[in-house]
């Protein structure tokens, strides 16, 4: 478990977000919310903005996986209630992109992951180019 030192994390900082509700069937013997759902907590919030209509088209050929992924864990997450996953692209490659993101609840930052996908293309599973639309559509500088 990281310090109580750690900088608060701002909704500013993260351009995207989404709330996810905890369940019972997500707690472990220790009684709180088991380490691999925090991982679908992350998942989820990358799907939601892979799966935004803005890249609908772009994403129609492509598919994306998950070459690595760092998962810090700050402190213990109970049930019931919700998290919001905050999430923002830290970098983007020839075919490959970074997220960084935050998982929130009533008392703080529970954990943070950074995430590299990378872009393949759906027939031959390679790695293919990140299209203009997409980085414009992740970094937000098309908005």
């Amino acid at each position: 478990m990281m310090s109580e030192t750690t900088p608060a994390v701002s909704a500013m900082d993260f351009r995207f977000w989404t709330q996810e509700k905890l369940r019972n069937a997500d707690t472990d013997r220790q009684g709180h919310i088991n380490n691999a759902v925090i991982g679908t907590f992350f998942e989820a919030g990358r799907i939601e903005v892979l799966d935004d209509p803005g890249i609908a088209e772009v994403r129609k050929d492509c598919g994306i996986v998950v070459a690595k992924q760092t998962i810090v864990y700050r402190r213990e997450l109970y049930f019931p209630g919700t998290v919001r996953v905050g999430t923002r692209v830290r970098r983007i490659g020839r075919t490959s992109f970074e997220f960084e993101q935050t998982l929130l609840a009533v008392n703080g930052e529970v954990a943070s992951a950074e995430s590299t996908c990378v872009l393949i293309h759906r027939a031959s599973r390679k790695p293919t180019e990140v299209p203009d639309a997409m980085r414009l559509f992740l970094t937000g500088a098309g908005a």
